[in-house]
């Protein structure tokens, strides 16, 4: 994954819920629908993940997207784009690092984040809080997932209505 970015790959499950079998032979007799679907549960994704990501900037949501791979697979990216690479510590958490130079002048970035933020003690404030502590985990993807999952079946059957399969 270039770029610090996070991916989660769509394929479609095997789960015994009514109606699931029927979607996934459609799908599988036509390969139009399956991309259709795995498209819309993408985006589906792709908004609950812009809607939970703790940024104030604009930056790292327009870097989330759903991306169309060989053979048919469909993927939910986030980060590896803009200057955007901070995703994964940003999922994750970090160890202690010096993020950057200790120089603002030098250091535009986070010095733009903490004038914004208005950061209590400013710009060495929040570099010597990330060199000596590290930065937290914001966990903005399962909760988006756990809901894209619990909604799956019902994007495929408005996806395959809106397509005429059960015309």
């Amino acid at each position: 994954m270039p770029g610090g970015s996070v991916r989660v790959d769509l394929e479609f499950a095997d789960e015994l819920r009514e109606g699931a079998e029927e979607f996934h032979n459609l799908a599988e007799e036509m390969p139009g629908h399956a991309r259709a679907i795995k498209r819309a549960i993408g985006e589906d994704l792709v908004g609950g993940l812009k809607r939970e990501i703790p940024t104030n900037t604009g930056r790292a949501k327009g870097t989330i997207r759903v991306v169309e791979s060989g053979g048919g697979g469909t993927r939910v990216v986030a980060g590896g784009r803009n200057g955007v690479d901070y995703i994964l510590p940003l999922l994750e958490g970090s160890a202690p690092h010096a993020p950057g130079s200790s120089d603002p002048s030098e250091n535009k970035a986070l010095a733009r984040w903490a004038r914004r933020n208005n950061y209590p003690g400013g710009f060495d404030s929040i570099y010597w809080s990330i060199a000596r502590h590290g930065t937290e985990a914001h966990d903005f993807v399962s909760e988006p997932l756990r809901e894209t999952q619990s909604d799956s079946a019902d994007i495929a059957e408005q996806v395959l209505r809106n397509r005429g399969a059960f015309d």
